[in-house]
């Protein structure tokens, strides 16, 4: 669904809709790769992501879910079945609420130093 490239690590972070999970690949690869990594499994709390954002200054990936309405923080290096660092949602876990609504999106804003999804 979504892709973000981190040029000072060289690698490409692609968020896989089909099977709730982040792959890495190289970026400078010349074609069918394996992936250098991937985060899937519960613990990680991705359900449907649909971007992924590099932040290279806190050294952090963030993925935003379509099936959770949520964005789930992990570690740069970060691979296998991990918990998130962090979970940003909109109401408590198990709460009723309208959703992220679909959030489709996550972005680093370095001026301000902040973490962007769209609802």
């Amino acid at each position: 669904m979504g892709i973000d490239v981190d040029l000072q690590h060289d690698e490409i972070a692609v968020a896989n809709y089909g099977d709730s999970s982040v792959r890495f690949f190289r970026r400078s690869g010349g074609g069918a790769e394996r992936p250098l990594r991937v985060i899937r499994g519960a613990a990680t709390e991705i359900v449907g992501p649909v971007s992924v954002a590099i932040d290279t200054k806190h050294d952090e990936l963030w993925v935003a879910n379509y099936g959770a309405h949520t964005a789930v923080v992990f570690p740069r290096t970060a691979s296998g079945n991990v918990k998130p660092k962090r979970i940003v949602r909109n109401a408590p876990a198990n709460a009723a609420t309208c959703g992220f609504t679909n959030a489709s999106a996550a972005a680093y804003d370095s001026k301000r130093d902040e973490i962007l999804v769209p609802n």
